[in-house]
């Protein structure tokens, strides 16, 4: 059991839970791979991928990290993705955050005694852990391309099915079998970089948002919707 060092007054109680282990910070908890809440010796994962942090009386789950996604998950049902530098209060009076490094998915549970008002705080703040290495393979500009259009939902919390390639091929005015075989040759990289569980469309696309392979960045330089067209990844300087 873990307690913190700085009292705070009169803010909500939070416990923390991994494998067994019960943490009750009294201002803050990093975790990741070498911090307070030590996750795993994963070298995928951050030193310090998030941090749970009481300001102003409300706790909140900050993304600390270099490029791993966090999500956060509600008792009640209420999901938010946190991207590199983002942060939100803590959804309702318990859940779980979840992210995944490599082939490993972590998830920690908390609990408040009470319930906080949520809303989202995208400002970005210096981000840790930039010596944890890349796992997976890095895109090609193609791939990039068809696979910011299947992405395009998850990044910016709109679910639903994903576009078939037929509709791929149509916003990048290319042929259906470029698509598909652009994508088989994708999930087949993957699988070759011990991401075996990665079989369908849906699958692969929520791990390359995970990983960082495939993030906002991209969509916003797509323009998807732009009267000019979509803008290539490969005119994208770096």
């Amino acid at each position: 059991m873990t307690d913190g060092s700085i009292d705070n007054g009169a803010a909500p109680d939070l416990t923390v839970r991994f494998l067994g282990e019960v943490y009750r910070p009294l201002r803050e908890l990093i975790f990741g791979r070498e911090a307070e809440l030590a996750l795993d010796d994963n070298s995928y994962l951050h030193r310090q991928a998030g941090r749970f942090r009481l300001r102003d009386g409300t706790w909140w789950l900050e993304n600390v990290g270099g490029r791993l996604r966090l999500t956060m998950v509600g008792a009640e049902g209420s999901v938010i993705d946190l991207q590199p530098g983002s942060s939100s209060p803590l959804l309702g009076s318990s859940g779980e955050v979840a992210l995944t490094a490599g082939p490993t998915r972590y998830e920690i549970e908390y609990q408040l005694e009470r319930t906080q008002l949520g809303w989202q705080d995208t400002t970005p703040f210096p981000a840790t852990g930039a010596d944890t290495i890349t796992f997976g393979p890095l895109l090609t500009p193609r791939e990039i391309d068809f696979v910011v259009v299947m992405a395009q939902g998850r990044l910016t919390g709109r679910l639903g099915p994903l576009p078939t390639h037929g509709e791929i091929a149509e916003i990048w005015g290319v042929s259906h079998k470029t698509v598909d075989n652009t994508l088989q040759r994708l999930r087949a990289k993957l699988r070759g970089h011990n991401a075996s569980f990665v079989q369908s469309s849906e699958t692969m696309v929520e791990y390359l948002v995970a990983q960082g392979l495939v993030t906002l960045a991209d969509l916003d330089w797509a323009r998807l919707d732009g009267p000019e067209g979509p803008r290539p990844a490969a005119t994208r300087l770096p």
